[in-house]
């Protein structure tokens, strides 16, 4: 019996089976392999924020990281690029969820300036598509202000796409709201919609839209101390040159509790 088990061995062994099998392992599928990789970076984060840790990676091309905490359960969305993170910017990660650390931000910016490489490209036409787009307002038409602003001011080269933002999920009355913003990936700019209303003037909506217009000149860059700089000097003064600046300060001195209790309809 142990010479016949031997020789069906030996027929085994040098099957060709048996040789491509030796030859060529089988690769770990991606997936499996994605896996792995997250569960060690889970390991890494949990350690240096002594709590559990859930984490999700993505290919956004935008927003690089996110974080919530849900009792003592810290769910982090994270490109990609921060799987093979060196421990210096794991360190940053933990500081920064923690405590918001503007240090640890710093160094989070530089590390995902240095590895923008692996941020998928898209175009901004691309981007926009996914986008829903809705301009015009029951009581403000964005498109038309954003053009005349164009030609006002900027002879026509701003290139970019205008559209109020989506209804916030408010629960409680707001402490801060954030009237507009500007995305350099997509070039789109987005205004709050509690400014779509009739008690909203138009210079006042025209001032924020000529602000976040700005962005498209002036793009963010970092000051002397490493931080992140929004709002350049030479932004500020260009500001300035809005034919109803002053005007539209004061009327936001006097009116930011109504933007703050405006009720907005999905």
């Amino acid at each position: 019996m142990a010479r016949a088990k031997k020789k069906n061995l030996a027929k085994k062994r040098s099957s060709p089976a048996g040789r491509i099998a030796r030859e060529q392992p089988i690769a770990p599928e991606p997936n499996r392999l994605l896996k792995v990789w997250r569960r060690v970076l889970e390991r890494r984060l949990r350690t240096r924020l002594r709590a559990p840790v859930a984490v999700e990676v993505h290919d956004n091309t935008h927003t690089m990281l996110t974080f919530q905490r849900h009792r003592a359960l810290w769910r982090l969305r994270l490109h990609h690029m921060f799987l093979a993170a060196p421990d210096e910017v794991i360190h940053a990660l933990a500081d920064y969820v923690r405590n918001g650390d503007a240090e640890a931000s710093a160094q989070l910016d530089k590390f995902i300036e240095r590895n923008k490489i692996y941020i998928r490209r898209v175009s901004p036409a691309q981007m926009r598509k996914r986008l829903r787009m809705e301009p015009v307002g029951q009581h403000h038409d964005l498109g038309r202000i954003f053009e005349r602003l164009n030609e006002r001011y900027f002879r026509g080269r701003i290139d970019a796409a205008i559209t109020f933002g989506p209804a916030p999920r408010v629960t409680r009355p707001r402490k801060s709201i954030k009237m507009g913003s500007y995305s350099a990936d997509s070039r789109v700019i987005r205004i709050h919609p509690a400014l779509d209303q009739p008690v909203v003037p138009r210079y006042f909506v025209e001032w924020i839209v000529f602000h976040e217009m700005l962005h498209n000149v002036y793009r963010t860059r970092r000051g002397e101390d490493g931080r992140r700089c929004i709002h350049p000097p030479e932004f500020l003064e260009h500001e300035k040159r809005f034919h109803d600046y002053s005007r539209a300060q004061a009327w936001e001195m006097e009116n930011l509790d109504l933007l703050l209790r405006a009720r907005v309809s999905a």
